[in-house]
């Protein structure tokens, strides 16, 4: 299994950045998630929009799903035509976004919704969620497939069950908005690198990668706070960079 990060900003894409869009790869079965605001254009430096196999979301905030209407346009628009793709979500997430061309882009994609504590089947993933809270309706990723685990927590409040979605993961892709304190008013509903460290640490997961920084944030203060508590495989989400398991 192989992840890269197309983008890893939070909130709006910084210059020459990109917002959260990972792309997952196992037995040729390629896998976009969070097509957040810009990762297209990075993905299709890597990969053609047609050969993508299915798209998960996380939630419905643009900077991590806007970039779907792009995608779809790429797969309708182009001379390749693929089938509808599969797409999924926490119910009502993207309804938002799907409307933008809602009539031209209707037959491209085949919705299905994310439901916690029910495992599905993508290509040659398990795909298992858990609710996580957010401002909005937030599902927890844990892909197995190929005998290796990422899990990615989409953008979170603390919850004990971070340390269930990433229990003895290959990889952990966390938020980490902020180094060491969440403002008061966010503080339910996003999560630090602290925090991240923590997680990773008691879960016992072998690589952690923070993602989600605010836009301009160095990196060096996020690995700081996380690497209090985590010793393990730590770095920053950036364009290009690769994980294989």
């Amino acid at each position: 299994m192989r992840l890269t990060v197309l983008g890893g900003c939070g909130a709006w894409p910084a210059a020459g950045q990109a917002c959260s869009g990972y792309l997952v790869e196992c037995d040729g079965f390629k896998a976009l998630i969070d097509p957040g605001y810009a990762t297209v254009p990075r993905l299709l430096e890597l990969t053609g929009a047609e050969e993508i196999d299915a798209v998960l979301v996380t939630h419905g905030h643009p900077d991590h799903c806007a970039d779907l209407n792009p995608l779809l346009r790429a797969r309708s628009l182009g001379d390749a035509r693929p089938s509808a793709l599969p797409v999924y979500a926490p119910r009502g997430a993207l309804d938002a976004v799907l409307r933008l061309d809602e009539r031209m882009l209707a037959r491209s994609f085949v919705l299905h919704d994310l439901l916690p504590s029910r495992a599905l089947e993508v290509g040659p993933f398990r795909l298992d969620t858990w609710a996580l809270p957010h401002h909005v309706p937030n599902a927890g990723l844990r892909l197995s497939g190929g005998g290796k685990v990422i899990a990615y927590t989409g953008d979170t409040g603390p919850a004990d069950t971070l340390v269930d979605l990433a229990r003895d993961a290959d990889l952990l892709l966390a938020e980490a908005t902020y180094p060491e304190e969440v403002p008061e008013e966010d503080a339910p509903y996003l999560s630090t690198a602290l925090q991240a460290g923590r997680t990773a640490a008691t879960a016992g997961v072998a690589r952690l990668l923070l993602t989600h920084l605010w836009p301009g944030s160095p990196p060096e203060p996020a690995l700081a706070a996380a690497a209090k508590s985590y010793s393990g495989d730590l770095a920053v989400a950036s364009w290009g960079a690769t994980v294989c398991l």
